[in-house]
């Protein structure tokens, strides 16, 4: 819509720069479409007309438009004609920046040649009586309705057939008032059809940049999205999993360890004395060692589908897909030996203690009672002393 606020300077405003290419080429194909569904109009129009124009040819007395009816009729078999070429060289397929440029002036041709051949036939038709140019003004509003120009071939087009009407209204019409009034007629369709073409292009480009906007919004906020979900996830201390991603993964593992019947382990890890270190060395020193453990114990899990996560507080806890049992414990001893590797000292070096349980999941059973299992050898592990593993029942 054109308001008081932009005026005139809304209709001059140019194409932006950017994604110009891309916004061009959607126009040109749309125009592309929409002149063939106008060419195959024009076909069956003029078809028509050049029907009824044979049936009553010989029931009309007047002899002015009996002059004028084999131009109409040969200036519709042009049209026709051009119609049906430009059906058959827009159908091929054109790369090329070459073949482009004639695309281009394949369209601006059929345009113009279409406004022109209207133009020539309102003249013949106002010829025989006080027409208004009706075949011009309905070709000019029909092709500024669907067809995005731009602004110089719009003037270029439009002028050059305004000019073509004008004259051929003038030179075929005898009577200068009925000219003059064709001509003010179609002087008025003239102006009417830049100023909506103008509107429904630029109007057009502002429907691409919103739809642009649109698009670039809903990226911006499926990524926000996506982080969201990513720090509902992560643990923020130790940027691995957190205790909320471990409960669902657990889950959707142990509904696929029933579905295939496989093995799951789990193990639970706590670090040792923990709270002496804390209380020796302060919370930062503490959380530098939770980072450091989180890392170690990361990088042992290395399977794509195992996970390590931190459980809470001081616990971590591993999920072993598709594991027995003495492949976890392989893995439980590696993570303990890990940390015990880290060199972390206060009363002697930082070690953990694992929790280890191994079961074939069926119905009956839970992920809690797997939890269970593995808090209990964790906790028969920390009465023994530490730094060690200890299995399930």
């Amino acid at each position: 819509m054109i308001t008081s606020e932009k005026g005139f300077a809304y209709l001059l405003s140019a194409m932006p720069e950017k994604n110009k290419v891309e916004l061009e080429l959607k126009l040109k194909h749309d125009n592309m479409l929409r002149l063939r569904i106008i060419a195959l109009l024009i076909i069956a129009f003029m078809l028509i007309l050049l029907c009824i124009q044979l049936f009553y040819t010989g029931k009309i007395q007047q002899p002015e438009i009996i002059a004028v009816a084999p131009h109409v009729m040969v200036l519709r078999l042009i049209l026709i004609g051009v119609s049906v070429i430009f059906i058959v060289l827009s159908g091929r397929p054109l790369p090329s920046d070459a073949d482009k440029r004639f695309n281009h002036f394949m369209m601006s041709g059929f345009i113009l040649f279409n406004l022109i051949g209207f133009a020539v036939l309102s003249g013949l038709i106002n010829s025989t009586g006080p027409g208004i140019a009706s075949a011009y003004i309905m070709a000019a509003l029909v092709l500024a309705t669907f067809i995005h120009l731009k602004w110089l071939d719009c003037i270029i087009i439009y002028g050059l057939a305004w000019l073509t009407m004008g004259i051929s209204v003038w030179l075929l019409q005898p009577d200068w008032i009925v000219a003059f009034s064709a001509f003010l007629n179609g002087t008025f369709a003239t102006v009417l059809a830049l100023v909506i073409s103008r509107v429904i292009y630029i109007n057009r480009i502002q429907d691409f940049l919103n739809r642009q906007l649109i698009e670039q919004q809903k990226e911006e906020l499926v990524a926000s999205n996506a982080i969201l979900k990513e720090l509902t996830y992560i643990d923020a201390l130790t940027g691995i999993p957190n205790r909320r991603f471990f409960d669902e993964y657990l889950l959707r593992e142990w509904k696929r360890a029933v579905r295939d019947k496989k093995c799951i382990s789990l193990i639970m890890i706590d670090i040792d004395k923990f709270k002496l270190y804390n209380d020796t060395f302060g919370h930062q020193a503490g959380d530098h060692a939770m980072v450091q453990v989180a890392a170690s114990l990361h990088k042992v899990v290395k399977r794509p589908g195992d996970l390590v996560a931190r459980y809470g507080g001081e616990e971590f806890v591993a999920v072993l897909t598709d594991t027995d049992l003495d492949g976890a414990c392989g893995v439980a001893d590696c993570m303990r030996q890990a940390v015990e590797e880290l060199n972390i000292n206060y009363t002697g070096r930082l070690t953990i203690s694992l929790g280890l349980v191994c079961i074939k999941p069926c119905i009956g059973k839970s992920p809690e009672d797997l939890i269970g299992a593995a808090d209990d050898a964790l906790y028969r592990a920390k009465e023994a002393g530490g730094n060690s593993y200890a299995l399930g029942r």
